[in-house]
């Protein structure tokens, strides 16, 4: 069978899939991304396509309004079909980027839809990720069309399929009977427990053997991922215990959050930094690490904090699960769809400080009585959310959806 992939940037969601379908079952596999991968090896196909002249980008941008999505619309539709050669089985692509949108033109086959999230309402109150920095009428307005395309493929794709039941939840009703809920995979070999013996100099950074590190991992330094909130609890962490480091990986930019709009030119991390007193020789702000990093930084913690308003789960939450780390998280619905408390972890309000700082000095105070967390974190990943598992639920969805075409 020939499985075909589009999305704008690359891997993204796709590069696991794709690599388990052409070498574990032998399928066919293709990746359609406008990001240039002519310098990668990899065991299946991938092909770029361009919206204009000039070299293929190194680095993929989100479209700032509908007019750019539909560039990438029309320029995946101008290259396949310039490519009759490629006939696939099967199309699979991201539900937000408009990538399917005119396929059913070249292709008789069915489509797969990868569903991410659909936000509240742009009028409502409920679009606001933090009530401390609310989004401007200029947000809303984009929120008003650059959803539509999700909303184009809902009608149109045979099949669709999202990683947590917390996603499903915000699709459309019409699009959540045909959504199967299955996770990406976590690659539990590699995000794996292992002791990391002390003393050791990480990045350059020297850690003592009574040293206790602390963890933070996000994509970038913002408020919806509670930056902020994680900053104010480890300062009085900070007080209590001389003996902690802080270890924070993360760009130095926002992606989900509306901040930028009420704090001026200046980074989250840099404003969030100026409303407080830090000691900053604790804190180590690594800034995006490599995943042999990230994997001996997981390892490395003794307590590892994750904090998210309801919004997409991160990877980083559950690598660190599968990595058998005590983790400290926020009580809201994505987190609590893969932590219970005390089971697999600790989990206190999103912003509440006090409770957090009390949690943390907790565990930073007697370590070993918390071990079993990260050991039962580390099974439920293993249960529902290891790589392989979740690779051959989804080729199992995908072989559905093709064979019933099929006449």
């Amino acid at each position: 069978m020939h499985v075909m992939f589009i999305h704008p940037n690359f891997p993204a969601q796709f590069g696991h899939i794709a690599h388990h379908l052409s070498t574990e079952m032998g399928w066919q596999s293709t990746c359609v991304t406008s990001v240039d991968t002519t310098g990668l090896r990899l065991p299946f196909t991938h092909v770029n396509y361009r919206l204009g002249p000039g070299p293929q980008p190194k680095v993929f941008h989100n479209p700032p309004n509908l007019a750019g999505l539909l560039q990438h619309a029309q320029a995946v539709y101008r290259g396949l079909k310039s490519a009759p050669q490629i006939r696939p089985d099967l199309v699979v692509g991201h539900m937000s980027y408009g990538t399917l949108l005119y396929l059913k033109l070249l292709y008789d086959c069915p489509m797969v839809g990868y569903f991410e999230l659909l936000p509240p309402p742009f009028w409502s109150e409920a679009l606001t990720l933090r009530s401390e920095f609310p989004p401007p009428e200029s947000v809303r307005m984009f929120n008003a069309t650059y959803h539509t395309l999700t909303l184009l493929h809902a009608q149109m794709v045979d099949a669709a399929y999202t990683p947590t039941q917390f996603q499903l939840s915000t699709a459309p009703a019409d699009l959540r009977g045909k959504t199967h809920v299955i996770h990406d995979g976590i690659d539990t070999e590699f995000f794996s427990p292992r002791e990391v013996p002390r003393p050791l100099e990480f990045r350059g950074l020297p850690i003592a053997p009574r040293t206790r590190v602390v963890t933070y991992v996000s994509r970038g330094l913002e408020s919806a991922r509670g930056f902020d909130v994680f900053m104010r609890m480890a300062a009085v962490v900070a007080k209590e215990r001389a003996d902690v480091q802080f270890f924070i990986a993360g760009e130095d930019r926002t992606h989900y959050g509306h901040e930028g709009h009420h704090i001026g030119k200046q980074t989250f991390k840099d404003y969030v930094l100026s409303q407080g007193d830090y000691d900053t020789s604790r804190f180590h702000f690594l800034g995006r690490i490599p995943l042999a990093d990230l994997q001996t930084l997981l390892r490395l913690s003794d307590l590892h904090v994750y904090l998210t308003v309801p919004y997409v789960l991160s990877w980083s939450l559950m690598q660190a699960m599968a990595s058998g780390c005590t983790i400290l998280a926020s009580a809201t619905p994505p987190v609590e769809e893969v932590i219970r408390h005390e089971r697999q972890g600790l989990l206190a309000g999103f912003d509440d400080v006090d409770a957090l700082a009390s949690r943390a000095l907790e565990v930073l105070d007697r370590p070993e009585q918390f071990r079993h967390l990260g050991h039962g974190a580390r099974q439920r990943i293993l249960k529902h959310y290891e790589r392989r598992l979740c690779s051959k639920r989804l080729a199992a969805l995908f072989e559905e959806v093709a064979s019933s075409s099929r006449p």
